[in-house]
């Protein structure tokens, strides 16, 4: 794992996926760790990947959580070791990001190496909930629109506008703007203190 070219995102992930484990006293860190904080995000990209991709993002949180609380626990202080399907997952997500011409391995070339891994629990839970990595690959795509990842925080370009902006047309279409109809006198004066040169205070 060359952890050094990964993205700042997903070396959070990684150092919060530990401490899930430690933790849930399991000894060891696995995918379903790394699936769990991903998928539990505010900001929500892997969950927005799973949808994209037309998975059942309950389906795979309620396997991979049911898999979480299988897992065999251990008292005392204790060394987190690794799975290896981890090693392998990010084996997958390090080639894959490099075919797609980045510098760094994003979150969704993470996701994509867990769902690689069909024989561990994680990789299942995604079959599970209709994943594949065909899907998955077309949901990065959409979502990319073309931009590689060359800085540690290229994530943050995703969807700036969503980010930090309001879609008033889809708010409309939801009714959740008040109506404008009938309010031409409003909607004038607004227009008239918006051409203004001079602003009052």
């Amino acid at each position: 794992m060359k952890v050094q070219t990964y993205t700042d995102r997903v070396k959070g992930f990684l150092q919060s996926a530990e401490t899930a484990a430690q933790n849930a006293s399991h000894a060891r860190l696995t995918l379903s760790h790394i699936l769990k904080v991903m998928l539990e995000d505010p900001q929500g990209l892997g969950a927005s990947l799973i949808q994209g991709a037309g998975g059942s993002l309950k389906t795979i949180q309620q396997q991979n959580e049911a898999t979480l609380k299988k897992m065999a626990t251990i008292s005392g202080a204790h060394q987190l070791s690794m799975d290896p399907d981890v090693a392998k997952a990010f084996t997958f997500a390090e080639e894959s990001s490099k075919k797609a011409g980045d510098s760094y391995v994003t979150v969704e070339y993470a996701l994509l190496g867990i769902a690689s891994q069909k024989t561990d629990p994680a990789g299942q839970a995604l079959t599970a909930g209709g994943i594949t990595l065909e899907s998955l690959k077309s949901a990065i795509e959409s979502m990319r629109q073309g931009r590689n990842a060359h800085s540690v925080s290229a994530e943050d370009t995703y969807d700036a506008l969503k980010k930090y902006a309001r879609d008033l047309t889809d708010a409309a279409r939801q009714g959740k703007l008040d109506p404008v109809i009938s309010r031409e006198e409003e909607i004038r004066r607004t227009i008239q203190v918006l051409a203004r040169r001079t602003k009052n205070n």
